[in-house]
């Protein structure tokens, strides 16, 4: 099967739904989402001339966009679920000051980087971060991650697609190999007691 000419057929109305559904998911912050995963596919259409670069940026901003303000409301209105505990240590005044100062890079910052997306969005919900500058930071975000992502994808994705295609299932098994031996792992040292 050639992977290449399989996602070029994709018909692009349906490439449009899947890319904001699953960027809208990754920008609420949701782990695991493959949000490259339909700009790859994208890429192809637009290599193939069934969608334009425009149109794939436009649905990745969008969907991230809102996935971002997606997660603000969750941590404004969703934090009333959780233990006191944990709304006590999210509002140290550490992480206000933190806000108050890096608030906008991080914000901008958090659209890429996985690891800080979930925390900073739902941190910025949860302190009340002021609504229109974390609605302006977020597009900002939005825009800087897809766009970097869609148009390096557009640009390389058709030569890498091959690769992908070929080293594709060698790649798949190794990580699952390598999650499978440090969930094993890890199961096995949380069995060991220390000795006194």
């Amino acid at each position: 099967m050639n992977l290449n000419l399989w996602l070029s057929g994709l018909d692009p109305t349906l490439l449009n739904a899947a890319t904001f559904g699953l960027l809208t998911l990754e920008g609420a912050g949701i782990p695991g989402v493959p949000g490259v995963l339909p700009m790859l596919a994208q890429s192809a259409l637009i290599d193939a001339g069934r969608t334009t670069l425009a149109a794939a940026l436009t649905w990745g901003v969008l969907g991230n966009w809102l996935g971002s303000l997606l997660g603000y409301a969750a941590g404004r209105w969703g934090q009333r679920w959780l233990p006191p505990r944990w709304q006590a240590a999210i509002r140290r005044q550490r992480n206000l000051d933190l806000l108050e100062r890096w608030g906008a890079p991080l914000i901008v910052v958090s659209r890429t980087v996985g690891s800080l997306r979930t925390p900073v969005t739902l941190v910025a919900g949860m302190t009340r971060y002021p609504w229109p500058k974390y609605l302006l930071l977020s597009l900002l975000g939005a825009l800087l991650h897809v766009g970097v992502w869609q148009t390096v994808l557009w640009r390389f994705g058709p030569a890498v697609l091959p690769h992908i295609e070929h080293y594709g299932a060698e790649v798949l098994a190794a990580v699952l190999l390598a999650a499978l031996l440090l969930w094993l792992l890890r199961g096995r040292m949380g069995r060991i007691t220390p000795q006194r």
